[in-house]
């Protein structure tokens, strides 16, 4: 008994420490089906949601005031129940361009006088819908009324019959729980407006994410080419070929790892920029021809690990060493191939700093600065910014959900043998 409740305390934390370590993505999946809106609620909404609303109206006839030369509607009669005065007044809503806004006063009648206003009804446009504790019909709520206290907060909320078209009075209620009635709402759309652009959602040219996807599949493609071609190419002279200073001329390969890129930044810059490739692809793709050191010590420590036999009988029947190479070792080597096909897939896809120093040009930026383009202090893109995250991460996911068998494969054969 004992020891099956130690384990079922161990799956606990397990599955817990499985939410906590899943709910970000899920944040980032749910938030991208958000709307604008959506992403703006308090509390937060943990779905995508609408709060729900409804059409409501008012008579205004008789119901207009004026106070300081600014239009009021009255909502209802009533003392002012958060002061608890006795003088005769009511709650008024504020009016602008014959509109109700959400500010909402409490005038004694005294205050205030009639207004011949020339429209009789009045719309209380997208009222939003409450649920409101004690009360199990969903209520709309005209207008809300908080005044600071000694203690917090007062608040007092103005419901209405939600069923009903045309309002005649409504109902304060004071200090009463209520929160608002969210709807599932995902916005599929915000999908096609990312791919689009940001721009586009108000009828603007705009470079789309489509297009980043593109420059990034492009670059990443080639560049784990160039790192199988070049780094199984070098791996298998340091594991297959015997030389004079072999061991040494490994080490020193090794030892490039230790330089920091910001070192070689400003040369490779210079460079780069010598060359007439600065704002092209050619400076994030040919350096991948040129082997990586970690890449070239994975893939020798798994040629290590292959028969020498294997090479012995190809060099009996003929095959010569650039043979051996294609033939013997590179279709032995398929996991280690994977596996760093992978880890140059992932590092180019989410590299940041090559495409922010080489690209100038709007259309050819990759995933990682269009994530940035999204990001606008004039307008909240928070949605599609989500979006084109969620984006960004299905290369990548799909990557490791197909391939995990050959990443652990490779990777605990790499160091077997050294």
């Amino acid at each position: 008994m004992r020891f099956s409740v130690k384990k079922i305390l161990i799956y606990i934390a397990l599955i817990l420490t499985g939410l906590f370590f899943v709910f970000p993505f899920y944040w980032v999946l749910s938030s991208s089906l958000k709307s604008r809106e959506c992403m703006s609620m308090v509390p937060p909404a943990y779905y995508p949601s609408e709060v729900r609303t409804v059409d409501l109206k008012m008579q205004a006839g008789g119901r207009i005031y004026s106070q300081a030369g600014t239009l009021w509607l009255k909502i209802c009669e009533s003392k002012d129940l958060l002061t608890k005065s006795q003088i005769n007044g009511g709650y008024y809503v504020k009016l602008n361009q014959n509109l109700p806004t959400s500010q909402v006063e409490w005038f004694s009648d005294m205050d205030i006088k009639i207004e011949q206003a020339d429209f009789e009804i009045l719309e209380f446009s997208k009222t939003a819908c409450h649920r409101i504790k004690g009360i199990k019909k969903p209520l709309a709520v005209v207008g809300r009324l908080v005044r600071n206290s000694g203690s917090g907060f007062n608040e007092i909320i103005f419901t209405s019959d939600a069923d009903v078209k045309v309002i005649e009075n409504c109902k304060p209620m004071l200090n009463v729980a209520h929160k608002p009635i969210r709807d599932f709402t995902p916005r599929w759309v915000n999908y096609k407006e990312t791919m689009e652009g940001p721009e586009a959602t108000f009828g603007e040219k705009s470079t789309g994410f489509a297009i980043f996807m593109r420059n990034s599949l492009f670059i990443s493609i080639l560049a784990v080419v160039g790192q199988i071609l070049s780094s199984s190419f070098v791996a298998y002279g340091f594991s297959r070929i015997d030389f004079k200073g072999r061991e040494a001329w490994f080490i020193l390969v090794l030892a490039t790892m230790m330089l920091p890129m910001e070192v070689t930044l400003i040369p490779l810059f210079a460079i780069y920029k010598s060359l007439g490739w600065i704002n092209t692809f050619l400076p994030l793709i040919v350096p991948h021809f040129t082997a990586g050191a970690f890449n070239v010590f994975l893939m020798r420590q798994y040629m290590l690990t292959l028969p020498k036999e294997l090479d012995e009988s190809a060099e009996i029947d003929g095959c010569g060493a650039i043979g051996r190479y294609f033939h013997i070792i590179l279709p032995n080597s398929i996991p280690v191939i994977i596996v760093v096909a992978i880890f140059t897939f992932v590092y180019t896809w989410q590299d940041v700093m090559g495409p922010l120093i080489y690209l100038d040009n709007p259309a050819y930026r990759t995933v990682t600065l269009g994530l940035e383009y999204f990001r606008s202090p004039y307008i909240d893109n928070r949605h599609l910014l989500m979006t084109g995250a969620v984006l960004a991460m299905l290369p990548v996911a799909i990557l490791f959900i197909f391939l995990q068998k050959y990443i652990m494969s490779g990777i605990a054969t790499t160091g077997i043998k050294g």
